[in-house]
């Protein structure tokens, strides 16, 4: 969650000002360092994960940069309050655990913390909660042709009136083709067809996940329910809606003083610079340093079940994506030499076509031709639907 990476990176950039006169840094922003940041949920009923991360000083903040420091070497689990663990299967690079409790049966009434055995010998604890309840939700999509968007929405209906504080995440999954299929490819020292007539490098696949806190609560309503709310949106010209669109929508339902800490969280995130914002020394949490008391930690961990749900958009036929003008080809013959053929490639170059009668190739921009220089790569989902096309 990019929100809680501007804690983990630097704390309070906006502080930083571009003058003659000594910027004002305060030692307990200046001395913000190393301190333990942790994202995500606990969720009872399928895989989660739990993001830790440490937070570097506002001084180490240069030029735009900064550097995330990933805890990948900690022990984490999950503990009841009978002393049963559930640890992490497995850590990325980017200091995530993965767990998944799906068919390990948690008790659904009973209280759970997440626990951090980090490497410099701490320990960090959260306290013991109760899962709460999710209610369920609905998502649909709309077209529209006036505002050229898709929009994305979510209903949610808790008769029980138990559920009240909502948070939602996602992650979209997209894909897209280049502008042109290329039936060739340079291999090494020349131009080679490729098999089956199958284009290289046409489509591809990209995602991310959201970086909106997307929050809201219905204690002041006289009914627990949320109807058309919109959570997302892409506008027409967006290349992740010129061919198929996913989106993995995760809705959890908070106590009051997780909603609490989770809106600190937005206005923090979207309001700083504003003299009434909250500061980052206000956000902390429910996880402690239980070895060191003195030791600060941030991050807010609730016990949930989560729901979980996909939404597929066909895309083909939407207006608006433009693409970029091609210049002509350039042809190259098949019995050119090496170097003329990498100068091309070093210019932004690649074949497409081969005419094996005037044994020719023909060249052209290889952004408009390989699908990877549009950030995403040539491999499916799994959860691809089959309908769909796969190459």
């Amino acid at each position: 969650m990019k929100y809680l990476w501007k804690l983990s990176g630097i704390l309070l950039p906006a502080l930083i000002s571009v003058s003659c006169i000594v910027p004002y840094e305060p030692e307990e922003l200046v001395n913000l360092d190393d301190i333990i940041v942790v994202e995500g949920n606990i969720s009872l009923t399928g895989p989660f994960s739990v993001r830790i991360t440490r937070s570097a000083p506002i001084s180490s903040y240069q030029y735009g940069q900064r550097t995330i420091k990933y805890e990948r070497n900690a022990r984490v689990f999950v503990r009841n309050k009978q002393g049963q663990t559930y640890t992490a299967d497995s850590v990325t690079a980017y200091g995530e655990y993965l767990f998944d409790f799906s068919g390990q049966h948690p008790g659904l009434q009973e209280e759970y913390q997440l626990v951090i055995e980090s490497q410099d010998g701490r320990t960090y604890e959260t306290d013991f909660r109760k899962s709460r309840h999710s209610s369920d939700m609905e998502l649909h999509y709309k077209i529209d042709t006036v505002a050229e968007k898709i929009s994305i929405y979510v209903s949610s209906h808790d008769q029980a009136g138990l559920s009240r504080y909502y948070y939602w995440q996602y992650a979209e999954t997209w894909d897209y083709v280049s502008q042109m299929p290329a039936y060739c490819y340079f291999d090494v020292s020349s131009v080679k067809e490729t098999k089956g007539s199958r284009p290289w490098m046409y489509r591809c696949w990209d995602s991310r996940a959201s970086s909106e806190i997307l929050l809201v609560e219905t204690s002041s309503l006289v009914q627990d329910r949320i109807v058309d709310l919109e959570i997302h949106s892409i506008n027409f010209r967006d290349i992740r809606i010129t061919q198929h669109y996913c989106i993995d929508v995760t809705q959890t339902v908070l106590d009051n003083d997780a909603y609490l800490y989770m809106e600190n969280m937005r206005r923090n995130s979207y309001d700083i610079g504003n003299i009434f914002s909250p500061q980052p020394n206000e956000i902390s949490g429910n996880i402690r340093c239980v070895t060191d008391p003195s030791v600060r930690a941030i991050g807010f961990v609730s016990v949930c079940n989560s729901v979980r749900k996909k939404l597929f958009i066909n895309c083909i036929g939407l207006p608006g994506y433009i693409r970029e003008p091609m210049p002509p080809d350039t042809i190259v013959p098949l019995d050119a030499k090496v170097s003329l053929m990498l100068s091309l490639i070093q210019e932004g170059y690649s074949p497409h076509t081969i005419d094996p009668l005037a044994k020719v190739s023909y060249w052209n921009l290889t952004r408009c031709i390989d699908c990877r220089s549009k950030g995403g790569q040539p491999v499916v989902p799994a959860f691809w639907p089959v309908e769909w096309p796969w190459f």
